[in-house]
């Protein structure tokens, strides 16, 4: 089941849509769904902010499309929702309201609609957004003010009055982010402590600082909070984090807007492993493939071991499976146009796949098996703006909305495996001409537990023969090409038989010698060090040494053979006597000397004040020339 929003929707067609009603007719800006699924809460710019029941049923629900349930919330912009879906926090441009308060950062009750309390932000980053941030459990509110945050009690209502509990000071930070999920209560945080990650710009010669916070709430309030693992650069300009399913581990991506290599348009991008284990240092994640960060999601399911994966490169890109506590490559899953990583619910199925501005192809694997699902054959998605998969792990959607895309709007999905399923309920005709804006699937409730099934049928019933094996295993199955020259100028560089440029690139590509899905074990872990080594340690400007590469017996006894020959032949060099130095031609020397004797007598019939060293030094060989001029005999 999923939601479609449209801009707006036609009279004629409430009811003709499947013979269901639409929940809510007019035009709309954004949405955002509860985590549980149980309501959407839709914003219309003429009236204000809509919360909208979802249910199996849609014709037994009854939602009042005139009367907004947020009150005076037709001037926001941005929301957001509290993990457990209790609060909505929204925000407007700052004015005069009729109670004679200018709070704009509004803090409103789902249950209720009220609004519970507000803050005044004038200004707004869309980088640093929500400013106002709750913990897993809704216990406590941590709020983003000018060099500090200050944390209150996250039971809002129950307050008489808006008054925060405790601050941490950080001068000069500008974004931070908590974890929106912790397993259980112990799960990796010890102390009963809770862990968030804050982001301070650079500031005249600081550089900018990323770095991991633990807050006890138990300490006093004067008491300071020491940042537990940090990393600092002076181009970051930005911060995203990604929180481990667990909560206790956090991967920082740092962005900048230029790159002082020079190799990319789009700025530069780094990715670091924070956690209470990497203490001072956070940990330099060791990427396959030298390149900007593209995308990066860890495996979701909190009950196995943590693990993430993250495509970086340039294109075609390599996507890679990471161990979640000390970042080490696990798997490669080779050379492709993607940019995407979507994990399903259960962490058994991943999708890589190549959205925005590439074609659209997309590839599923089964982690648990380190395989790709079959079919192989391409499968393309162009033009896809959103993307998700279902609650139970077996359908993957994705839709072409406006405004990123105003033609061919529309929903598709496929199987878990890429095949398309055709009988959607889902006729993009019923809305035309109105565009499509978001089509997501609903979130499951708490108390509907899908199992995690494996693929059905198995992978040995869907393909046959050698090509279907090696299709499951990544590996391309196109013609050995013609050999072709490759000057030494371009050989053994990083793409492996040819320059690093496009269009040696491209070429490796289509001749299909890119890197196919493999183990990283530690036989090929040679393939990790070329970028960054092993043990993730960055030395910024320094070129990577060259690895040896495993040689066969055969190999070994040629070179041995040749250096043997190589050997023999310089001893009979050695043997041979010594060539003696042709002399040179008596009647050549003498003409040249006579020259030289012609020089030095005019030189000596000037001004001795007036001559350089060079000059006077050629006058003082004179009387040597002359005696070897009389050896000659001529």
């Amino acid at each position: 089941m999923f939601p479609i929003q449209s801009s707006h929707d036609r009279e004629n067609s409430i009811a003709t849509n499947n013979g269901r009603k639409f929940l809510l007719k007019g035009e709309t800006n954004f949405q955002a769904l509860l985590p549980d699924g149980s309501a959407a809460l839709v914003h219309r710019p003429d009236k204000g902010i809509f919360k909208v029941v979802l249910r199996a049923d849609y014709a037994s629900v009854e939602n009042d499309r005139d009367t907004p349930f947020f009150e005076k919330t037709s001037s926001v912009q941005l929301i957001n929702v509290s993990p457990k879906g209790t609060y909505l926090l929204t925000w407007e441009r700052a004015a005069t309201n009729s109670d004679g308060t200018t709070n704009n950062l509004k803090v409103w009750n789902v249950s209720t609609g009220e609004c519970v309390t507000g803050f005044l932000r004038k200004t707004i980053s869309r980088s640093s957004w929500p400013y106002l941030q709750w913990t897993h459990d809704e216990k406590f509110a941590f709020l983003l003010t000018t060099n500090e945050i200050r944390i209150y009690n996250g039971s809002f209502p129950e307050l008489t009055e808006t008054r925060y509990i405790d601050k941490i000071r950080i001068p000069g930070i500008s974004s931070m982010s908590l974890p929106p999920s912790i397993a259980s209560a112990d799960s990796g945080v010890m102390g009963g402590g809770i862990l968030f990650a804050a982001f301070i710009a650079k500031d005249k010669n600081k550089p900018s600082r990323a770095s991991l916070y633990e807050y006890l709430s138990a300490t006093a309030s004067s008491s300071p909070y020491p940042a537990i693992s940090s990393k600092s650069l002076f181009q970051a300009e930005e911060m995203t984090v990604y929180w481990s399913p667990r909560g206790d581990v956090a991967l920082i991506s740092l962005q900048s807007s230029v790159d002082n290599t020079g190799e990319s348009y789009y700025g530069s991008s780094s990715l670091y492993l924070m956690s209470q284990q990497t203490t001072n240092d956070a940990i330099a994640v060791p990427l396959p493939q030298d390149g900007p960060v593209l995308d990066v999601a860890w495996m979701p399911n909190a009950k196995r071991p943590p693990c993430f994966a993250v495509a970086a490169g340039k294109m075609p890109s390599m996507a890679s499976l990471h161990n979640g506590r000390d970042g080490k490559a696990t798997f490669l899953f080779g050379h492709r146009h993607q940019n995407t990583v979507s994990w399903a619910p259960h962490g058994r199925f991943v999708n890589l796949a190549g959205f925005g501005n590439l074609a659209g192809g997309m590839t599923f694997w089964d982690k648990n098996k380190g395989k790709q699902i079959p079919p192989a054959n391409p499968i393309i998605a162009s033009c896809t703006v959103g993307y998700g998969w279902s609650p139970d792990s077996r359908l993957f959607c994705v839709s072409t909305t406006s405004p990123r895309m105003n033609v061919s709007n529309g929903v598709h999905i496929y199987r878990y495996n890429g095949d398309k399923v055709s009988n959607v309920p889902w006729n993009n005709d019923d809305y035309l001409p109105d565009r499509l804006l978001e089509a997501t699937f609903i979130p499951a409730t708490p108390d509907i537990e899908y199992p995690d099934r494996p693929q059905s049928p198995s992978l040995k019933d869907l393909g046959t023969g050698p090509d279907a094996a090696a299709t499951s295993f990544g590996i391309s199955t196109a013609p050995k090409p013609i050999g072709r020259y490759i000057p030494p100028s371009a050989r053994n560089r990083a793409g492996r038989g040819g320059g690093n440029s496009l269009a040696d690139r491209i070429r490796l590509e289509k001749e299909g010698k890119m890197l196919g899905a493999q183990k990283v074990t530690s036989n090929n872990s040679t393939i990790m060090r070329g970028v960054v080594g092993t043990t993730g340690k960055v030395v910024v400007g320094l070129a990577p040494s060259e690895q040896k590469e495993r040689k066969s017996k055969s190999a070994l006894r040629r070179e041995k053979q040749q250096r043997k020959k190589e050997e023999e032949a310089r001893k009979e060099l050695e043997a041979k006597p010594v060539i003696e130095q042709k002399i040179p031609d008596p009647e050549k020397r003498a003409k040249k000397i006579n020259k030289t004797l012609r020089q030095i007598d005019e030189l000596k019939q000037k001004d001795p004040s007036a001559l350089n060293e060079d000059q006077i030094e050629k006058i003082a060989t004179e009387q040597e020339l002359r005696e070897e001029l009389s050896k000659l005999k001529l």
